[in-house]
């Protein structure tokens, strides 16, 4: 996601959140918006429910597309965030 800030490691110490703690928090969100992409996939504007104004279709099935893209490409950079803070707190 080429517009946000990069997310930055936690850093795992003693006074801090417990690893496993992190790594639940990590696998939660994924979890959640894994559940968004198949509500989104179910929800996906039809060609039946544009059947008296098909142009609109299109323009509906675009809009949809691009927001699923943007639930796809947060998915990617938050598992890719979890896969670090795993690596980090394993060593």
């Amino acid at each position: 996601m080429d517009s946000l800030p990069d997310l930055v490691l936690p850093q795992v110490s003693i006074n801090g959140s417990h690893p496993d703690d992190l790594m639940a928090q990590q696998s939660a969100i994924i979890t959640a918006i894994a559940q968004l992409q198949r509500r989104m996939a179910a929800a996906r504007p039809h060609g039946r429910d544009y059947q008296y104004r098909p142009a609109e279709y299109v323009q509906a099935r675009d809009a949809w597309t691009a927001r699923e893209q943007l639930v796809e490409a947060l998915m990617r950079d938050l598992v890719d965030h979890a896969k670090a803070i795993s690596r980090s707190v394993q060593r």
